[in-house]
């Protein structure tokens, strides 16, 4: 009767143990789906507005594009919070970038930069930051240079210019925006790569050498596509080279792939947040502007300022930022510029 009385017992108290220990199981469970839910609340992502910085004026073709990209992707974020722009002029973008860079890696500040910013002002000592001092959170649009040159002219082709070039070193002149340039920096890629020497004559922009080009002065010119598609679709000028990778829509022109060259250097935009940003913010503003990105009104305003969408994600964006700072570098040097 003792035996039987101690084996209830001991079986009161495994049932008990195992009551116990299911209930304590139950509650970590609860705490860690409630933990993670209340995690998910903390990373819930913006809950108040997000400051965009733009290293432009206002009205400028940059300024405006940012403008209208931040108003469609207010919509896309999980709380339709405001993103307000902030003009931070001076220094070519440098202060505004540098502000950007000190921000706070909360999501909160972010930049609408340019390739200048990551890939040609760091090389020249008066910025604090370099191409990997942001975390991009895509890349946006970009333009393409292209050399152009009369249509009235000896060189129908690219084919010609080359043969023209390696005949007579030194005589093809061209206009950019001056040495360092965009323009300046993609021509003496392309005349490395096939073996020439031209002449770089500098102008204040590109519709003033594309006026110097018409009115004969020069030979060619380096232009952005917003300068140079009006001339082309009258008739009075012609691409010979277009400075991108992909197939080149002109009779008699080349691309770089058909130059077997990897790239070269786009007038891209991308938008940038402070290094060390979370993941989670990160995502949420590359979908926000993504989605922006797509919006048949943003399509449209690109296009009308004779540029392209190409996105790129964060991760492919500072792939490119990278690429593009060295490329720029070794030009830069092959120029004397830096050293």
């Amino acid at each position: 009767m003792k035996k039987s009385i101690q084996l209830l017992l001991f079986s009161l108290v495994l049932i008990l143990a195992s009551a116990c220990s299911n209930t304590k199981e139950s509650a970590s469970q609860n705490n860690s789906k409630g933990g993670d839910k209340e995690a998910k609340v903390e990373s819930k992502f913006p809950e108040k507005p997000i400051k965009m910085i733009v290293p432009f004026a206002p009205g400028s073709i940059n300024d405006n594009s940012a403008r209208l990209l931040a108003k469609l992707a207010e919509k896309h974020l999980p709380h339709k919070e405001s993103i307000t722009i902030e003009n931070v002029e001076g220094g070519g973008g440098i202060i505004g970038m540098t502000q950007l860079m000190n921000a706070k890696p909360d999501g909160y500040t972010i930049a609408y930069g340019t390739v200048s910013h990551v890939s040609v002002l760091p090389h020249f000592g008066e910025a604090s930051f370099t191409h990997d001092s942001f975390q991009p959170i895509m890349k946006n649009t970009a333009s393409i240079p292209m050399l152009v040159v009369r249509t009235d002219s000896k060189w129908n082709t690219f084919e010609d210019w080359l043969k023209f070039a390696q005949e007579n070193p030194g005589k093809f002149s061209y206009a950019t925006t001056g040495p360092g340039s965009i323009s300046n920096l993609n021509m003496v890629a392309v005349a490395e790569k096939v073996g020439v020497k031209v002449k770089n004559v500098p102008y204040e922009g590109g519709a003033q050498g594309i006026t110097a080009l018409l009115g004969g002065h020069i030979d060619g010119a380096v232009v952005m596509p917003s300068d140079a598609l009006e001339h082309i679709k009258a008739g009075t000028l012609k691409p010979l080279i277009v400075f991108g990778t992909e197939k080149t829509e002109y009779d008699g022109a080349v691309s770089l792939t058909d130059l077997k060259m990897e790239g070269g250097i786009e007038a891209f935009s991308m938008l940038f947040a402070p290094k060390k940003i979370s993941k989670t913010e990160l995502s949420i503003l590359d979908e926000a502007f993504h989605k922006a990105q797509q919006d048949p009104e943003y399509v449209d305003y690109v296009k009308n300022s004779n540029s392209q969408i190409l996105y790129l994600d964060p991760s492919k964006s500072q792939a490119e930022a990278t690429r593009t700072f060295e490329l720029a570098g070794d030009l830069l040097k092959k120029l004397g510029i830096i050293k």
